[in-house]
Protein backbone atom coordinates (compact mmCIF):
# COMPACT_ATOMS: atom_id res chain seq x y z
CA UNK A 1 0.00 0.00 0.00
CA UNK A 2 3.00 2.37 0.57
CA UNK A 3 4.62 1.38 -2.32
CA UNK A 4 1.33 2.81 -4.28
CA UNK A 5 1.25 5.79 -2.36
CA UNK A 6 4.82 6.37 -3.31
CA UNK A 7 3.81 5.92 -7.07
CA UNK A 8 1.03 8.04 -7.31
CA UNK A 9 2.58 10.75 -5.01
CA UNK A 10 5.96 10.66 -7.66
CA UNK A 11 2.96 10.79 -10.79
CA UNK A 12 1.89 13.92 -9.66
CA UNK A 13 4.89 15.84 -9.66
CA UNK A 14 5.05 17.56 -12.78
CA UNK A 15 7.78 16.54 -15.34
CA UNK A 16 10.85 19.10 -15.02
CA UNK A 17 10.01 19.52 -11.24
CA UNK A 18 13.33 18.87 -10.60
CA UNK A 19 14.93 20.63 -13.27
CA UNK A 20 14.14 24.24 -11.92
CA UNK A 21 14.67 22.87 -8.00
CA UNK A 22 18.16 22.05 -9.31
CA UNK A 23 18.65 25.32 -11.27
CA UNK A 24 17.34 27.51 -8.36
CA UNK A 25 19.61 26.06 -5.56
CA UNK A 26 22.52 26.36 -8.62
CA UNK A 27 20.93 30.45 -8.82
CA UNK A 28 21.49 30.45 -5.01
CA UNK A 29 25.16 28.98 -4.94
CA UNK A 30 25.88 31.27 -7.29
CA UNK A 31 24.57 34.27 -5.81
CA UNK A 32 26.99 33.64 -2.64
CA UNK A 33 29.75 33.56 -5.47
CA UNK A 34 28.89 37.33 -6.95
CA UNK A 35 31.09 40.42 -5.98
CA UNK A 36 29.32 42.62 -4.38
CA UNK A 37 31.64 45.48 -4.66
CA UNK A 38 31.43 48.08 -7.64
CA UNK A 39 34.56 46.75 -9.14
CA UNK A 40 35.28 44.32 -12.34
CA UNK A 41 33.31 45.73 -14.58
CA UNK A 42 34.49 46.49 -18.37
CA UNK A 43 34.14 49.84 -19.61
CA UNK A 44 31.39 49.03 -21.85
CA UNK A 45 29.65 47.03 -19.23
CA UNK A 46 29.60 50.04 -16.81
CA UNK A 47 28.32 52.31 -19.63
CA UNK A 48 25.29 49.89 -20.42
CA UNK A 49 23.94 50.27 -16.69
CA UNK A 50 24.46 53.62 -16.47
CA UNK A 51 22.20 53.88 -19.58
CA UNK A 52 19.79 51.99 -18.01
CA UNK A 53 19.84 53.74 -14.85
CA UNK A 54 19.98 57.24 -16.30
CA UNK A 55 16.61 56.08 -18.07
CA UNK A 56 14.61 54.90 -15.43
CA UNK A 57 15.83 57.68 -13.28
CA UNK A 58 14.72 60.61 -15.92
CA UNK A 59 18.01 61.65 -15.51
CA UNK A 60 19.85 63.44 -18.63
CA UNK A 61 21.07 60.36 -20.77
CA UNK A 62 24.57 59.72 -21.02
CA UNK A 63 24.73 58.81 -24.24
CA UNK A 64 25.89 62.62 -25.32
CA UNK A 65 28.80 62.06 -23.04
CA UNK A 66 29.62 58.38 -23.09
CA UNK A 67 28.09 57.12 -26.04
CA UNK A 68 25.67 54.99 -26.97
CA UNK A 69 25.57 51.34 -25.37
CA UNK A 70 25.48 48.12 -26.78
CA UNK A 71 22.25 46.16 -26.88
CA UNK A 72 22.83 44.08 -23.08
CA UNK A 73 20.98 47.16 -22.23
CA UNK A 74 17.80 46.22 -23.84
CA UNK A 75 18.48 42.26 -22.04
CA UNK A 76 18.69 44.32 -18.73
CA UNK A 77 15.92 46.65 -19.02
CA UNK A 78 14.15 44.79 -15.98
CA UNK A 79 17.03 45.19 -13.25
CA UNK A 80 17.57 48.45 -14.60
CA UNK A 81 13.54 49.44 -14.16
CA UNK A 82 12.67 47.92 -11.11
CA UNK A 83 15.82 48.21 -9.33
CA UNK A 84 17.49 51.19 -10.74
CA UNK A 85 21.14 51.58 -8.83
CA UNK A 86 21.48 48.13 -8.11
CA UNK A 87 24.32 46.78 -10.07
CA UNK A 88 23.40 43.63 -7.71
CA UNK A 89 20.49 43.56 -9.37
CA UNK A 90 21.88 43.30 -12.78
CA UNK A 91 24.06 40.54 -12.21
CA UNK A 92 21.15 38.56 -11.06
CA UNK A 93 19.15 39.69 -14.53
CA UNK A 94 22.64 37.95 -16.55
CA UNK A 95 22.20 35.12 -14.29
CA UNK A 96 18.45 34.56 -15.48
CA UNK A 97 20.46 34.94 -18.79
CA UNK A 98 22.64 32.53 -18.10
CA UNK A 99 19.79 29.72 -17.27
CA UNK A 100 17.74 30.84 -20.19
CA UNK A 101 20.63 30.17 -22.78
CA UNK A 102 21.66 26.86 -20.85
CA UNK A 103 17.97 26.08 -21.35
CA UNK A 104 18.01 27.25 -24.63
CA UNK A 105 21.04 25.04 -25.68
CA UNK A 106 19.28 21.89 -23.88
CA UNK A 107 16.42 22.06 -26.35
CA UNK A 108 17.72 22.59 -29.18
CA UNK A 109 20.49 19.93 -29.14
CA UNK A 110 17.57 17.62 -27.95
CA UNK A 111 15.47 18.79 -30.97
CA UNK A 112 18.23 17.98 -33.17
CA UNK A 113 18.14 14.28 -32.00
CA UNK A 114 20.79 14.31 -29.10
CA UNK A 115 18.41 12.82 -26.21
CA UNK A 116 22.19 11.76 -23.87
CA UNK A 117 24.27 14.71 -23.75
CA UNK A 118 22.63 17.80 -24.09
CA UNK A 119 21.76 17.63 -19.58
CA UNK A 120 25.30 16.78 -19.15
CA UNK A 121 26.38 19.35 -21.18
CA UNK A 122 24.22 21.91 -19.46
CA UNK A 123 25.50 21.06 -16.15
CA UNK A 124 29.04 21.48 -16.65
CA UNK A 125 27.71 24.96 -18.49
CA UNK A 126 26.24 26.10 -15.45
CA UNK A 127 29.12 25.02 -13.30
CA UNK A 128 31.91 26.04 -15.23
CA UNK A 129 33.94 28.80 -13.25
CA UNK A 130 33.53 31.21 -17.16
CA UNK A 131 30.24 31.02 -16.93
CA UNK A 132 30.06 31.91 -12.85
CA UNK A 133 32.73 35.21 -14.31
CA UNK A 134 30.58 36.40 -16.63
CA UNK A 135 27.63 36.74 -14.58
CA UNK A 136 29.89 38.27 -12.36
CA UNK A 137 30.96 40.54 -15.04
CA UNK A 138 27.43 41.32 -16.98
CA UNK A 139 29.58 39.84 -19.71
CA UNK A 140 28.87 39.56 -23.57
CA UNK A 141 29.45 36.33 -24.44
CA UNK A 142 26.14 35.02 -22.52
CA UNK A 143 23.77 37.70 -24.04
CA UNK A 144 25.58 36.64 -27.61
CA UNK A 145 24.75 33.44 -27.41
CA UNK A 146 21.23 34.10 -26.14
CA UNK A 147 20.89 36.24 -29.21
CA UNK A 148 22.49 33.31 -31.57
CA UNK A 149 19.90 31.21 -30.43
CA UNK A 150 17.03 33.29 -30.52
CA UNK A 151 18.11 34.21 -33.92
CA UNK A 152 17.96 30.81 -35.48
CA UNK A 153 14.67 29.90 -33.49
CA UNK A 154 13.20 33.24 -35.41
CA UNK A 155 14.94 32.25 -38.53
CA UNK A 156 13.23 28.18 -38.32
CA UNK A 157 10.21 30.00 -37.32
CA UNK A 158 9.15 32.21 -40.50
CA UNK A 159 10.43 29.78 -42.80
CA UNK A 160 7.81 27.66 -41.23
CA UNK A 161 5.30 30.84 -41.06
CA UNK A 162 5.88 31.49 -44.74
CA UNK A 163 4.29 35.40 -43.72
CA UNK A 164 5.84 38.00 -45.31
CA UNK A 165 7.19 40.86 -43.12
CA UNK A 166 5.86 38.75 -40.20
CA UNK A 167 6.70 39.52 -36.85
CA UNK A 168 9.75 36.69 -37.04
CA UNK A 169 10.78 38.78 -40.40
CA UNK A 170 11.76 41.99 -38.42
CA UNK A 171 12.59 39.95 -34.95
CA UNK A 172 15.86 38.04 -37.48
CA UNK A 173 17.05 41.90 -38.30
CA UNK A 174 16.48 43.52 -34.60
CA UNK A 175 18.29 40.39 -33.36
CA UNK A 176 21.03 41.19 -36.22
CA UNK A 177 21.19 44.47 -35.41
CA UNK A 178 21.74 42.95 -31.23
CA UNK A 179 24.59 40.46 -32.32
CA UNK A 180 26.96 43.29 -34.12
CA UNK A 181 26.38 45.89 -31.85
CA UNK A 182 27.65 43.58 -28.87
CA UNK A 183 30.29 42.05 -30.40
CA UNK A 184 32.80 41.15 -33.62
CA UNK A 185 31.71 38.08 -33.49
CA UNK A 186 28.25 38.82 -33.78
CA UNK A 187 28.82 39.43 -37.51
CA UNK A 188 28.68 35.45 -37.69
CA UNK A 189 24.91 35.75 -37.32
CA UNK A 190 23.45 37.69 -40.03
CA UNK A 191 26.71 36.27 -42.40
CA UNK A 192 25.03 32.57 -41.95
CA UNK A 193 22.03 34.06 -42.21
CA UNK A 194 22.49 35.03 -45.75
CA UNK A 195 24.05 32.49 -46.94
CA UNK A 196 21.54 29.96 -45.75
CA UNK A 197 19.03 32.18 -47.96
CA UNK A 198 21.61 32.37 -50.46
CA UNK A 199 21.97 27.97 -50.71
CA UNK A 200 18.78 26.73 -48.99
CA UNK A 201 16.01 29.24 -49.50
CA UNK A 202 11.99 27.89 -48.66
CA UNK A 203 9.54 28.58 -51.66
CA UNK A 204 7.78 31.38 -52.12
CA UNK A 205 4.73 32.00 -50.01
CA UNK A 206 1.24 32.15 -52.01
CA UNK A 207 0.22 35.39 -50.74
CA UNK A 208 1.36 38.25 -52.70
CA UNK A 209 3.93 40.58 -51.64
CA UNK A 210 3.06 44.19 -50.22
CA UNK A 211 6.86 45.39 -51.81
CA UNK A 212 7.36 44.14 -55.20
CA UNK A 213 10.10 40.92 -55.28
CA UNK A 214 11.37 38.14 -54.42
CA UNK A 215 11.18 37.18 -50.66
CA UNK A 216 14.64 36.38 -50.89
CA UNK A 217 15.36 39.54 -52.24
CA UNK A 218 13.70 41.19 -49.27
CA UNK A 219 15.32 38.86 -46.47
CA UNK A 220 18.72 39.50 -47.80
CA UNK A 221 18.21 43.65 -48.17
CA UNK A 222 16.87 43.44 -44.04
CA UNK A 223 19.50 42.08 -43.41
CA UNK A 224 22.37 44.25 -45.09
CA UNK A 225 20.61 47.31 -43.03
CA UNK A 226 20.16 45.31 -40.03
CA UNK A 227 24.03 44.49 -39.96
CA UNK A 228 25.05 48.42 -41.33
CA UNK A 229 22.74 49.46 -38.22
CA UNK A 230 24.35 47.16 -35.98
CA UNK A 231 27.91 48.46 -37.41
CA UNK A 232 26.97 52.01 -36.73
CA UNK A 233 25.48 51.31 -33.44
CA UNK A 234 29.16 49.69 -32.51
CA UNK A 235 30.57 52.24 -33.82
CA UNK A 236 33.62 50.27 -34.23
CA UNK A 237 34.00 48.65 -31.24
CA UNK A 238 36.57 51.43 -29.48
CA UNK A 239 36.40 49.43 -26.15
CA UNK A 240 37.17 45.87 -27.63
CA UNK A 241 40.84 44.60 -26.61
CA UNK A 242 42.24 43.00 -30.01
CA UNK A 243 44.81 40.17 -31.00
CA UNK A 244 45.66 38.06 -27.54
CA UNK A 245 46.86 35.02 -27.20
CA UNK A 246 43.51 32.79 -28.60
CA UNK A 247 45.63 29.22 -27.10
CA UNK A 248 46.45 30.17 -23.43
CA UNK A 249 43.61 32.75 -22.98
CA UNK A 250 41.49 29.06 -23.07
CA UNK A 251 43.23 27.39 -20.10
CA UNK A 252 43.43 30.33 -18.37
CA UNK A 253 39.72 31.30 -18.52
CA UNK A 254 38.03 27.86 -18.83
CA UNK A 255 40.61 26.48 -16.08
CA UNK A 256 40.69 29.34 -14.14
CA UNK A 257 44.76 28.81 -14.49
CA UNK A 258 46.80 31.70 -14.13
CA UNK A 259 50.69 30.20 -14.08
CA UNK A 260 52.92 32.16 -11.82
CA UNK A 261 56.03 30.48 -13.09
CA UNK A 262 57.90 28.93 -16.15
CA UNK A 263 56.73 26.11 -15.68
CA UNK A 264 53.12 27.46 -15.31
CA UNK A 265 53.32 28.95 -18.52
CA UNK A 266 54.67 25.93 -20.04
CA UNK A 267 51.18 23.75 -18.66
CA UNK A 268 49.09 26.99 -19.59
CA UNK A 269 50.32 26.15 -23.55
CA UNK A 270 49.85 22.70 -23.23
CA UNK A 271 46.03 23.01 -21.94
CA UNK A 272 45.39 25.70 -24.27
CA UNK A 273 47.25 23.51 -27.23
CA UNK A 274 45.14 20.55 -25.94
CA UNK A 275 41.72 22.69 -26.09
CA UNK A 276 42.64 23.80 -29.56
CA UNK A 277 42.89 20.21 -30.92
CA UNK A 278 40.33 19.30 -29.06
CA UNK A 279 37.96 21.94 -31.15
CA UNK A 280 39.57 21.11 -34.22
CA UNK A 281 38.74 17.76 -33.70
CA UNK A 282 34.73 18.19 -32.25
CA UNK A 283 34.26 20.48 -35.80
CA UNK A 284 35.77 17.76 -38.06
CA UNK A 285 33.56 15.02 -36.15
CA UNK A 286 30.46 16.84 -36.02
CA UNK A 287 31.32 18.31 -39.69
CA UNK A 288 27.65 16.83 -40.95
CA UNK A 289 25.95 18.10 -38.00
CA UNK A 290 27.12 21.85 -38.11
CA UNK A 291 26.30 22.14 -41.72
CA UNK A 292 23.16 21.19 -41.26
CA UNK A 293 22.80 23.30 -38.25
CA UNK A 294 22.71 27.15 -38.90
CA UNK A 295 23.08 27.87 -35.07
CA UNK A 296 25.74 25.34 -35.26
CA UNK A 297 27.16 27.05 -38.14
CA UNK A 298 26.64 30.69 -36.53
CA UNK A 299 28.66 29.31 -33.71
CA UNK A 300 31.80 28.03 -35.23
CA UNK A 301 31.89 31.24 -37.50
CA UNK A 302 31.40 33.20 -34.25
CA UNK A 303 34.65 31.23 -32.86
CA UNK A 304 36.71 32.03 -35.79
CA UNK A 305 35.84 35.77 -35.54
CA UNK A 306 36.65 35.89 -31.77
CA UNK A 307 39.15 33.91 -31.92
CA UNK A 308 40.75 37.53 -33.37
CA UNK A 309 40.07 39.33 -30.27
CA UNK A 310 40.73 36.40 -27.88
CA UNK A 311 38.49 37.13 -25.11
CA UNK A 312 35.76 36.19 -22.58
CA UNK A 313 33.36 36.30 -25.02
CA UNK A 314 35.78 33.73 -27.80
CA UNK A 315 36.55 31.07 -24.33
CA UNK A 316 32.82 30.81 -23.92
CA UNK A 317 31.58 30.41 -27.55
CA UNK A 318 34.41 27.67 -27.17
CA UNK A 319 33.47 26.02 -24.39
CA UNK A 320 29.73 25.89 -25.35
CA UNK A 321 31.42 24.16 -28.90
CA UNK A 322 32.95 21.51 -26.59
CA UNK A 323 30.28 20.52 -24.34
CA UNK A 324 27.28 20.49 -27.31
CA UNK A 325 29.14 19.35 -30.31
CA UNK A 326 32.52 17.47 -28.63
CA UNK A 327 31.27 15.87 -25.67
CA UNK A 328 28.76 13.58 -27.89
CA UNK A 329 31.41 12.34 -30.10
CA UNK A 330 33.26 10.42 -26.68
CA UNK A 331 30.33 8.47 -26.95
CA UNK A 332 31.24 6.71 -29.65
CA UNK A 333 34.45 6.35 -28.56
CA UNK A 334 35.20 2.44 -26.75
CA UNK A 335 37.64 0.99 -25.06
CA UNK A 336 39.19 -2.17 -25.68
CA UNK A 337 36.66 -4.67 -26.61
CA UNK A 338 34.27 -4.53 -23.53
CA UNK A 339 30.40 -4.01 -24.10
CA UNK A 340 29.48 -3.05 -20.67
CA UNK A 341 29.16 0.58 -19.35
CA UNK A 342 32.90 1.28 -18.92
CA UNK A 343 33.61 0.12 -22.89
CA UNK A 344 31.25 2.00 -24.00
CA UNK A 345 31.13 5.19 -21.69
CA UNK A 346 33.89 4.58 -19.89
CA UNK A 347 36.10 8.04 -21.65
CA UNK A 348 32.87 10.50 -21.82
CA UNK A 349 31.98 9.47 -18.25
CA UNK A 350 35.87 9.86 -16.84
CA UNK A 351 36.17 13.43 -18.40
CA UNK A 352 32.54 14.14 -16.86
CA UNK A 353 34.33 13.76 -13.48
CA UNK A 354 37.41 15.15 -14.29
CA UNK A 355 35.39 18.66 -15.54
CA UNK A 356 33.31 18.31 -12.57
CA UNK A 357 36.25 18.16 -10.24
CA UNK A 358 37.95 20.79 -11.75
CA UNK A 359 34.91 23.35 -12.15
CA UNK A 360 33.76 22.54 -8.32
CA UNK A 361 37.41 23.31 -7.31
CA UNK A 362 37.92 26.88 -8.96
CA UNK A 363 34.21 27.35 -7.86
CA UNK A 364 35.36 26.84 -4.38
CA UNK A 365 38.83 29.09 -4.82
CA UNK A 366 36.89 32.16 -5.99
CA UNK A 367 34.55 31.79 -2.70
CA UNK A 368 37.47 31.78 -0.99
CA UNK A 369 39.42 34.60 -2.54
CA UNK A 370 35.60 36.83 -2.30
CA UNK A 371 35.98 36.04 1.31
CA UNK A 372 39.37 37.35 1.79
CA UNK A 373 38.57 39.97 -1.01
CA UNK A 374 38.19 40.88 -4.21
CA UNK A 375 40.93 40.87 -7.21
CA UNK A 376 41.21 44.46 -8.66
CA UNK A 377 42.75 45.09 -11.63
CA UNK A 378 45.45 47.82 -12.02
CA UNK A 379 42.61 49.91 -13.35
CA UNK A 380 40.29 48.96 -10.81
CA UNK A 381 42.99 49.70 -7.70
CA UNK A 382 43.38 53.54 -9.36
CA UNK A 383 39.22 53.84 -9.28
CA UNK A 384 39.39 52.94 -5.83
CA UNK A 385 41.97 55.41 -4.73
CA UNK A 386 39.71 57.85 -6.14
CA UNK A 387 36.40 56.72 -4.51
CA UNK A 388 38.56 56.72 -1.50
CA UNK A 389 39.62 60.34 -1.79
CA UNK A 390 36.08 61.12 -2.94
CA UNK A 391 34.20 58.87 -0.27
CA UNK A 392 36.74 61.66 2.28
CA UNK A 393 36.13 65.17 0.90
CA UNK A 394 32.17 64.35 0.41
CA UNK A 395 31.07 61.65 2.66
CA UNK A 396 28.32 59.52 1.35
CA UNK A 397 27.06 56.09 3.45
CA UNK A 398 25.54 53.63 0.96
CA UNK A 399 26.24 50.08 0.23
CA UNK A 400 28.65 49.68 -2.62
CA UNK A 401 27.14 49.22 -5.88
CA UNK A 402 23.38 51.01 -4.96
CA UNK A 403 22.63 54.78 -5.24
CA UNK A 404 20.47 56.10 -2.92
CA UNK A 405 17.55 58.79 -3.23
CA UNK A 406 19.68 61.39 -1.33
CA UNK A 407 22.66 60.85 -3.21
CA UNK A 408 20.50 61.37 -6.13
CA UNK A 409 19.77 65.06 -4.92
CA UNK A 410 23.44 66.18 -3.85
CA UNK A 411 25.78 67.80 -6.06
CA UNK A 412 28.77 65.87 -5.56
CA UNK A 413 32.80 66.59 -7.22
CA UNK A 414 33.15 66.30 -10.70
CA UNK A 415 35.96 63.98 -12.40
CA UNK A 416 37.52 63.27 -15.80
CA UNK A 417 38.30 59.99 -16.06
CA UNK A 418 39.54 57.61 -18.76
CA UNK A 419 37.32 55.15 -17.61
CA UNK A 420 34.19 57.51 -16.85
CA UNK A 421 31.21 54.50 -16.59
CA UNK A 422 33.37 52.42 -14.42
CA UNK A 423 34.46 55.42 -12.49
CA UNK A 424 30.96 56.67 -12.39
CA UNK A 425 29.76 53.50 -10.83
CA UNK A 426 32.64 53.19 -8.38
CA UNK A 427 32.86 56.59 -6.68
CA UNK A 428 28.94 57.72 -7.15
CA UNK A 429 29.66 60.85 -8.68
CA UNK A 430 29.46 63.17 -12.02
CA UNK A 431 32.11 61.90 -14.34
CA UNK A 432 33.14 62.86 -17.67
CA UNK A 433 35.52 62.23 -20.26
CA UNK A 434 38.58 62.80 -20.34
CA UNK A 435 39.35 66.84 -22.15
CA UNK A 436 40.97 66.90 -25.15
CA UNK A 437 45.20 68.42 -24.92
CA UNK A 438 45.69 71.67 -26.67
CA UNK A 439 49.14 73.29 -27.80
CA UNK A 440 47.54 76.71 -25.32
CA UNK A 441 47.49 76.41 -22.11
CA UNK A 442 44.86 79.42 -21.65
CA UNK A 443 42.35 76.92 -23.35
CA UNK A 444 43.27 73.69 -21.65
CA UNK A 445 43.13 75.44 -18.25
CA UNK A 446 39.62 76.84 -19.81
CA UNK A 447 38.65 73.05 -20.34
CA UNK A 448 39.18 72.00 -17.20
CA UNK A 449 37.33 74.29 -15.34
CA UNK A 450 34.50 72.50 -12.89
CA UNK A 451 36.40 69.50 -12.29
CA UNK A 452 37.88 68.56 -9.14
CA UNK A 453 39.65 64.94 -10.08
CA UNK A 454 41.33 63.54 -12.84
CA UNK A 455 41.79 59.60 -13.22
CA UNK A 456 44.40 58.06 -16.37
CA UNK A 457 46.90 55.85 -17.21
CA UNK A 458 49.91 58.87 -18.58
CA UNK A 459 51.66 55.65 -20.16
CA UNK A 460 49.29 55.13 -22.46
CA UNK A 461 50.40 56.32 -25.88
CA UNK A 462 46.87 57.35 -26.32
CA UNK A 463 47.33 60.29 -23.14
CA UNK A 464 50.87 61.39 -24.12
CA UNK A 465 49.63 64.65 -25.18
CA UNK A 466 47.50 65.70 -22.13
CA UNK A 467 50.05 63.76 -19.61
CA UNK A 468 52.28 67.02 -20.98
CA UNK A 469 49.53 69.37 -20.45
CA UNK A 470 48.98 68.36 -16.80
CA UNK A 471 52.76 68.58 -16.29
CA UNK A 472 52.42 71.97 -17.62
CA UNK A 473 50.31 72.85 -15.15
CA UNK A 474 52.64 72.10 -11.99
CA UNK A 475 51.74 71.17 -8.91
CA UNK A 476 50.35 74.56 -7.59
CA UNK A 477 47.07 74.03 -10.56
CA UNK A 478 47.55 69.45 -10.64
CA UNK A 479 48.40 67.71 -7.29
CA UNK A 480 48.77 64.30 -7.39
CA UNK A 481 46.74 62.05 -4.72
CA UNK A 482 48.13 58.55 -6.42
CA UNK A 483 50.75 57.20 -8.64
CA UNK A 484 49.75 53.60 -9.35
CA UNK A 485 50.60 51.00 -12.00
CA UNK A 486 47.49 51.59 -13.34
CA UNK A 487 47.92 55.65 -13.52
CA UNK A 488 47.45 58.83 -11.75
CA UNK A 489 45.14 60.54 -10.07
CA UNK A 490 45.39 64.17 -9.71
CA UNK A 491 43.30 66.50 -7.63
CA UNK A 492 42.53 70.52 -9.43
CA UNK A 493 42.80 73.17 -7.85
CA UNK A 494 41.26 76.45 -9.51
CA UNK A 495 43.16 79.18 -10.34
CA UNK A 496 43.10 82.13 -8.03
CA UNK A 497 41.65 85.35 -8.86
CA UNK A 498 43.64 87.60 -11.38
CA UNK A 499 45.46 90.37 -9.40
CA UNK A 500 43.81 93.42 -9.57
CA UNK A 501 45.57 96.33 -11.91
CA UNK A 502 47.69 99.23 -10.11
CA UNK A 503 45.69 101.78 -9.71
CA UNK A 504 45.95 105.27 -11.42
CA UNK A 505 48.46 108.13 -10.00
CA UNK A 506 46.96 111.57 -9.85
Amino acid sequence: MSADRAGSWATRIPNGFWAVLGLIVWGLAVTALLDRTPYGLDEATARAVLFLWSISDQVASPIVTLGVPDFRAVYLIPAGVLFSGSLLAAKLCTLLIVIATAIGLYRWRLGRGDSETPLLASGLLLLSPLTITAIDHIAIGTFLLLTFLLGAWADDSYRLSRIRFGGFYFSQLLLAIAAVSLHPAGLAYPLVLAYSWLRDRPAEPRAAAIIPGRERTHVLVGVGIATLIGLALAGGWPHQGWFDNPVTVLAQDIFEFHSESTFGDVLTWVLGVVLLLAVLGALWGARAQILADRFAATLVLAVAIAALTADASYTLLVLVLLLYWGFPLLLHVRVGKAAGFAGQRGVAFALLIVLSTSFLSADRARYQRLQQGPELSVQDRLIQALAATVQQSHPVAAQPGMVTEDEKSKSGPRVASQWPGRTMIACRCSTLPLPPSSEDQAKFIANLRGLDYVVFDPQNPVNRELSRDFALLGGASAETVTLQTGGVVLRLHPAGPPAPAPGLRG
